[in-house]
């Protein structure tokens, strides 16, 4: 989870890649079979809601493993869309599931998302915004894994600065 730049789909494919790095080892992955769920890194906001079904079919046909899923903000914030995230949570609330929140500088993410294709787009309506705008957002995120949590997300923090750094 995170904002737009973070690296989301270049952490999932670095976790999928290196099960037995050192962050991998301290969220605890290790010994288990690591599964990105490669839909999420380019189902539109009208596809995402597959994914809950990819994910609960893999629930019922894998153990150990750990299902990574790149989050967009329509899968947890109810106002823009399905609200995949609490889908799942509802069925499966035995099921340990838990968030990597990815943080990056504030100077350093407003650089990388100016780099984005949709940047500066005339016709997409959020494609321009100031950096201040990026840091309500960041916060705004930051509170929504309180949120996530109270459903038993379990929230973890990774600076992806440069690398990845567990904060907490």
């Amino acid at each position: 989870m995170g904002e737009s730049a973070t690296g989301k789909a270049t952490f999932i494919r670095y976790i999928a890649s290196n099960s037995d790095s050192e962050l991998a080892q301290q969220l605890g992955y290790n010994n288990c079979k690591i599964i990105p769920i490669e839909e999420s890194l380019y189902f539109g906001d009208s596809e995402r809601i597959k994914i809950k079904d990819i994910v609960l079919n893999l629930l019922d046909n894998e153990t150990d493993a750990v299902i990574l899923i790149k989050w967009q903000a329509v899968d947890s914030i109810i106002s823009q869309g399905d609200d995949v995230l609490r889908k799942l949570a509802s069925k499966t609330p035995d099921t340990p599931k838990e968030i990597i929140l990815l943080s990056v500088e504030s100077d350093i993410l407003y650089a990388r998302v100016q780099k984005k294709s949709w940047w500066n787009n005339p016709d997409i309506p959020h494609s321009y915004y100031p950096q201040e705008r990026q840091d309500e957002y960041t916060m705004q995120i930051k509170n929504h894994t309180g949120e996530l949590s109270k459903l038993g997300f379990k929230v973890y923090e990774i600076d992806s600065t440069d690398g990845y750094k567990r904060i907490i």
